[in-house]
């Protein structure tokens, strides 16, 4: 690899990332289910870290393009030791709203942070090596994800104190992940005079025109944000198990601790996935990999949606998704980080990230929706099996059969 060190640090650094922010996601969302046994509450923990993304997304990449990429993540992993700081303090306090405005700026965080750290694959690996260094990046995000969720909901309910201490040890990873992020080589920006400029919901469908332009870029582009969408959903329902309406007794009667290893556990069959598509690919990206991804993720949902809802039962069928969702994303965010031209790669990806959060909020409200029609749990589910089949039909429809990352526009 051309800068295998730099592309190590940036791996360890991500790691120490998702494993922060899902250990204050999943805390956050199983207080909230927790302190109000609702839905709604939930999804608004959840909505409330999407938007920075919608708001900022498209500046952010901006920056991944005028700024050198490895300044950028060491800014925003220093901006995420301060986020965690207030965190600490809101959960000393134990006031949601604090709680919530905290929710809003790790969001804030993640967003500038995306673009950065996606768009400086490309610059670290080669055409040949994208698909493999990918598919061991989203390993390391998926190990972050199963330690990061597993080591949420232990704090016993009588000891709330011990969450604040929990904030302050989130605020010292976040620093170590700053200073492992500052030893990485400097590569100069691919477009140091660009323009920043904040109108969001110009830039994104401006953003889009242009990935249409480019064959393969945009349908990778709304595959990727259908993927999203389908796994906030999921998260929702997940945690929804364990939610008891008044009156009435929760699906899965487990302890939110080891209902959150289960969720964490799907990350291994993900992480799975993930280095065996980026293994199997090269610079060739073939259609039929994220089409066949699109239908193994659907059909696992469907079936968790179907089966009697014991945990084994959800655990097998959505590991089995899970499984699946590597020949999915490697293959998408290969096209999405190597066709467009170098100085957009982080406009690009900006857009991409608007649009993934567009959809997570559509299905946080989607789930609303849902529950207001009197779809239970495991309908939501079935409604996230539906958009993966509409996914593989739309890929099948308009990605090229195969796509050549060497003869791409920001091909080294």
């Amino acid at each position: 690899m051309k800068h295998a060190r730099s592309f190590h640090l940036l791996v360890l650094t991500q790691f120490l990332t998702v494993f922060n922010d899902n250990l204050f996601k999943q805390t956050v969302l199983l207080l909230a289910v927790g302190a109000a046994g609702s839905v709604s509450t939930q999804s608004l923990a959840s909505a409330l870290f999407s938007i920075p993304f919608v708001l900022f997304a498209v500046v952010a990449g901006d920056c991944a393009d005028r700024f050198p990429k490895r300044n950028m993540v060491v800014a925003t992993k220093w901006a995420e030791a301060i986020v965690m700081l207030g965190a600490a303090v809101a959960l000393f306090m134990g006031n949601f709203t604090a709680l919530f405005v905290v929710v809003f700026f790790m969001g804030m965080q993640s967003a500038f942070l995306g673009p950065a750290k996606y768009g400086s694959l490309p610059e670290l690996a080669s055409a040949k090596e994208l698909p493999r260094a990918n598919g061991l990046f989203q390993a390391s995000v998926l190990v972050g994800i199963l330690v990061g969720t597993g080591s949420a909901g232990h704090i016993p309910d009588d000891r709330p104190d011990l969450l604040g201490f929990l904030g302050l040890g989130m605020a010292i990873i976040a620093v170590g992940g700053a200073l492992v992020a500052q030893r990485m080589q400097t590569i100069p920006p691919a477009a140091p005079t660009k323009k920043i400029r904040f109108d969001p919901l110009r830039r994104l469908f401006t953003g889009l025109a242009d990935a249409h332009k480019i064959p393969g870029l945009l349908p990778a582009i709304v595959g990727h944000a259908c993927f999203w969408m389908c796994g906030s959903l999921m998260l929702l329902a997940w945690n929804e198990f364990l939610a008891a309406p008044e009156g009435q007794q929760p699906l899965i009667d487990v302890d939110p601790g080891t209902w959150s290893m289960g969720l964490a556990g799907l990350s291994l069959f993900m992480a799975a996935g993930a280095v065996v598509a980026g293994w199997r690919l090269q610079q060739r990206i073939p259609r039929w990999m994220p089409v066949f991804g699109a239908l193994g993720m659907g059909a696992g949902f469907a079936f968790a949606g179907l089966v009697d809802p014991q945990p084994l039962n959800l655990f097998l069928c959505l590991g089995g998704a899970s499984f699946f969702s590597g020949f999915y994303l490697i293959p998408l965010r290969s096209l999405m980080q190597k066709l467009p031209p170098a100085e957009r790669i982080g406009a690009t990806l900006g857009t991409a990230q608007m649009l993934d959060f567009l959809l997570i909020s559509l299905g946080t409200a989607s789930r609303l929706w849902l529950q207001d029609m009197g779809f239970g749990t495991q309908a939501v589910l079935i409604f996230a099996a539906g958009v993966f089949v509409v996914a593989a039909f739309m890929l099948s429809r308009f990605l090229p059969g195969y796509t050549d990352l060497s003869a791409a526009q920001s091909a080294d």
